[in-house]
C-alpha cells in the first residue's frame, strides 16, 4: 500500500488565516516502508505576508528567503493532485492543523482537495492513546507526546531538522512505522481518520458528531438539542470561526436544509446520554492555543 506523508510550515497558528510557506511529501511503500517518491516546496503566498519573528525562530523561514526561492500553491497544485491521488495520507497533527490549514489555503485560491475518501492517519493521535495513563518515572510527570519527545522514546536519540517540513515527515514516518509494528494495522484504524473537521468544531465517532471544542466540548449533536439548541444556533448563525463544512452538519439537525453530503449516512437512532453540561467555559475562537506549539 501507498502511504503519503505530509507536513507544513506556516506563517501562524491561526488555519483559517494563515499561509502554507513551506509544504513536504514523501510516498512510502508500507509492504517494507521504503520511500517511493518525495515533493518539497517553498510557497510563496500569492498575496501580501509577513512572518512574524516568532515563528521564523521556530521554522527559520524568511520573507527574503521565500521571495527568491518561492513557489506559489497555484503553480504546484497539479503535481501535489497527482502525487496524493488514490493515496491514504499520514501526518502528526495534520488531521487537527495541517489537514484544515491546507484546506483554507486551498480555498483561497479557489482550489479544492478530496479530502473525504481517503483515510487520514494521525500518529499524534496514536501516540496519545497509546501514552494515555503513563507516568515518566523520572520526573513523575505525564509524557510528552510531541514529535521529537515521542520520536526519541522510540530510537533513543532525538531526529534532525526538527521544524523543517520535510525532516518532520520522514521523522513521523519512523514513529508510524514502530507505532504499526508493535501494536498492528487494526490498532491504527480509527474511525476518526475518516473526517477532517476544516474548522475543528467538530469529530466523527461511533456514528454521531461531537463538538471538538469550546464550552460543550465532547457534547453530541444529538444532545445539544435537548440541553442547548441555542449554542448550535450561534455556531451556525453568529461564529465567524465556523466554516461551510460545519454548517452543512449541524443545520439538518435543527431542520433547516435537507441533509447533504457532509451529514452521517447511518446516524443511529438512539442518541448518546447527555451529560451535564459544562459551565464557567469560554467560547472558543476556533484557532489553535500558543500551548499547541509544543505539538511540533
Amino acid at each position: 500500500m501507498h502511504l503519503v506523508c505530509f507536513d507544513t510550515e506556516t506563517t501562524g497558528l491561526d488555519v483559517q488565516k494563515e499561509h502554507i510557506i513551506q509544504l513536504s511529501l514523501v510516498k512510502i511503500e508500507t509492504d517494507n516502508w521504503s520511500v517511493v517518491d518525495q515533493r518539497n516546496w517553498y510557497i510563496l503566498p500569492e498575496v501580501n505576508f509577513t512572518i512574524p519573528a516568532e515563528a521564523e525562530a521556530v521554522h527559520h523561514i524568511s520573507k527574503e528567503f521565500l521571495l527568491e526561492n518561492g513557489v506559489s500553491l497555484r503553480s504546484i497544485y497539479e503535481d501535489f493532485i497527482a502525487f496524493t491521488a488514490g493515496c491514504d495520507i499520514l501526518s502528526y497533527n495534520g488531521n487537527g492543523y495541517d489537514a484544515p490549514i491546507l484546506y483554507f489555503n486551498l480555498k483561497r485560491l479557489g482550489l479544492s482537495f478530496d479530502f473525504e475518501n481517503r483515510t487520514w492517519y494521525d500518529a499524534l493521535f496514536l501516540e496519545r492513546i497509546h501514552m494515555e495513563g503513563k507516568i515518566d518515572p523520572e520526573t513523575g510527570e505525564r509524557y510528552h507526546c510531541n514529535l521529537t519527545a515521542t520520536y526519541t522514546r522510540y530510537y533513543g536519540h532525538p531526529f534532525e531538522g526538527a521544524h523543517n517540513s520535510l525532516d518532520d515527515v520522514m521523522a513521523t514516518i519512523e514513529v508510524f512505522k514502530k507505532q504499526v509494528q508493535e501494536h498492528g494495522w487494526a490498532w491504527a484504524e480509527r474511525e476518526e481518520f475518516h473526517f477532517i473537521s476544516f474548522d475543528r468544531w467538530l469529530y466523527r465517532k461511533g456514528g454521531y458528531y461531537y463538538l471538538n471544542q469550546g464550552a460543550h466540548k465532547n457534547e453530541s449533536i444529538e444532545t445539544m438539542l435537548r440541553i442547548d439548541r441555542s449554542y448550535l444556533e450561534w455556531l451556525v448563525d453568529k461564529c465567524q470561526w465556523t466554516d461551510d463544512q460545519t454548517r452543512g452538519i449541524v443545520e439538518p439537525y435543527l431542520g433547516r436544509v435537507q441533509k447533504t453530503d457532509h451529514s452521517v449516512d447511518r446516524v443511529q437512532t438512539e442518541s448518546p446520554a447527555p451529560k451535564k453540561p459544562s459551565r464557567g467555559k469560554r467560547r472558543s475562537k476556533g484557532t489553535i492555543s500558543d500551548a499547541d506549539l509544543s505539538l511540533f
